[in-house]
């Protein structure tokens, strides 16, 4: 990883900009693989951060036991080719998160592979969130975390009926309760929270939704009928009247004055 020399925001690799201020200036982390449980380490640590066994000072390829029953691998400078609080998709081997209920390549349910799995997240000292084990400074209020005191957290799944569908969301639960991991970014928010503090996804699940393709009215996913229209669902779907602009051939509403990809004048 790549420390920014004017933020000390933590890059990845390839980054020629930071991803917080934008300078250009780095320095390289060293870092090595804990032998027993696969947790990242600082270079300079002699015993690992997760579970305090010594660190192995000899390089060599080791394979590592985990969760989900497959094996972590390890070259010979000690780089995980699976990352930090993630898994490997049992059906396709595509890296799943944490925060993954099925796996974005393939569909497959991959929330078991992470059920009760132990992390650590950093406290900061000055406004108590919980940040990632490997930040420097603290997301929401930037006070460095070189002192600052770990809380381990357990992965856990809430399931929640919506409509005809059950939905699954991911949470780490510590002594003061559930957080809820912002898929997006991992930021941790309090349950209550509708949206993420850090980048704003919405985090409320909300009942799917059914949109009439006569009049566009918002509808719930078991409506048979449009509540504002009465359009049948289970019928045809009404055809569009539409107008073609002569000059760049766009196909318009009927309504519409005024092409809506070149400005041409309807006729």
């Amino acid at each position: 990883m790549k420390v920014c020399k004017n933020c000390g925001e933590i890059n990845v690799n390839d980054s020629l900009y930071c991803c917080n201020c934008g300078q250009s200036n780095f320095i390289l982390r060293e870092e090595t693989v804990c032998p027993h449980c696969g947790a990242v380490n600082d270079k300079t640590f002699t015993h690992c951060i997760n579970c305090g066994n010594p660190l192995s000072e000899k390089g060599g390829a080791v394979a590592v036991p985990v969760e989900q029953g497959g094996t972590v691998t390890y070259d010979g400078i000690g780089m995980m080719s699976v990352p930090s609080e993630t898994a490997r998709c049992p059906h396709c081997g595509d890296v799943v998160p944490i925060t993954a209920i099925f796996c974005q390549k393939c569909g497959t349910s991959v929330a078991n592979l992470h059920s009760h799995r132990v992390v650590q997240r950093k406290v900061c000292p000055h406004c108590g969130r919980l940040n990632k084990i490997d930040a420097n400074f603290c997301s929401y209020c930037f006070i460095s975390l070189l002192n600052a005191d770990t809380q381990q957290l357990q992965v856990t799944h809430d399931a929640q009926n919506l409509g005809d569908l059950t939905v699954r969301q991911t949470y780490l639960e510590g002594a003061d309760g559930k957080k809820v991991i912002c898929p997006n970014c991992g930021t941790l928010n309090e349950p209550e929270e509708a949206f993420c503090v850090n980048c704003g996804l919405k985090l409320v699940l909300e009942e799917p939704k059914k949109y009439c393709p006569n009049c566009g009215s918002e509808n719930s996913a078991d409506n048979v009928f449009c509540a504002k229209c009465r359009f049948a669902f289970e019928g045809d779907v009404p055809k569009k009247e539409t107008w073609i602009c002569p000059s760049c051939d766009s196909v318009n509403d009927k309504a519409d004055l005024f092409c809506t990809n070149c400005g041409q004048k309807k006729q």
